[in-house]
């Protein structure tokens, strides 16, 4: 956090990309928002990585809404505002800057200062079990997202995942989980990868298999990531993040599909 918005309380500094993952949230929870109708008192939205609420676009100076305040704006475009907004950061001041300028917009927000896997079980047993939740992770890297956190989500049975893999850390740190003996951010974020990824192969390949293991275990546990997974990029051209939807509902699946690609960019490369 660098600086202070006009309501003085805290900013984020993030890099100009981050705007198109929040456009491409903003779409989501809006194209979603017959299915909140249908359950209406029934609603969350959960974000483990939920910053201050505002950012600051590094490469412009742009003051825009981070991810819980984009999700509140789009949730009630319709009428169909999510009933409640579980939070959580690793950073208590931002995950307080973030509640109350939810709460000034006149959110019911629950609120948890600490790390994801630490939190994530408090905010599911708070949930309403017959509710229909929709989750938004995005942690800045691989060690960030152990697989743990969608294990815990996925006792839900009504819950839709918007996630963001760091493309970033599995490409540059690639040979260095592969040459350890375990215990790596890989092994958290994909547990058994070791048994099912032939290491023997050239890096791509490697990371495509890395994250087709990771899209089996999500299987497993009864819902599934779809297979249109978009690319992230950076000014430069440079991949950053593969975001990826994970749901039980054929309906979230034929959503994302309709409204994913908000650029050029592209699909997932390796």
């Amino acid at each position: 956090m660098t600086t202070l918005d006009d309501d003085r309380l805290p900013v984020s500094e993030v890099g100009e990309w981050t705007l198109e993952k929040h456009a491409r949230l903003r779409k989501y929870v809006d194209a979603a928002h017959g299915a909140r109708r249908r359950f209406r008192g029934r609603t969350s939205y959960v974000d483990l990585y939920c910053g201050p609420g505002r950012v600051r676009v590094r490469e412009s100076g742009e003051l825009a809404h981070g991810s819980p305040l984009v999700a509140w704006e789009s949730g009630g475009r319709h009428g169909d505002q999510f009933a409640e907004f579980a939070i959580a950061d690793h950073d208590p001041a931002s995950v307080e800057a973030a509640k109350q300028r939810l709460e000034d917009r006149g959110a019911r927000v629950r609120a948890y200062a600490g790390r994801a896997e630490d939190v994530v079980g408090r905010i599911v047993e708070g949930l309403d079990p017959y509710g229909l939740h929709f989750a938004f992770l995005d942690p800045y890297n691989l060690d960030d997202l152990p697989f743990s956190i969608i294990e815990r989500l996925a006792t839900l049975k009504r819950v839709d995942l918007l996630i963001h893999v760091s493309a970033m850390d599995l490409k540059r740190n690639l040979r260095t989980y592969l040459d350890a003996a375990g215990g790596t951010p890989l092994d958290r974020f994909a547990p058994g990868w070791r048994e099912a990824v032939d290491r023997s192969q050239r890096d791509e390949l490697v990371r495509r298999s890395v994250l087709e293991h990771w899209k089996r275990l999500i299987a497993k546990l009864g819902t599934s990531a779809d297979e249109q997974v978009e690319g992230i990029e950076n000014s430069k051209g440079v991949e950053l993040y593969w975001l990826v939807l994970v749901a039980r509902s054929e309906l979230a699946h034929r959503l994302w599909v309709e409204i994913a690609n908000v650029t050029p960019q592209g699909r997932l490369s390796f």
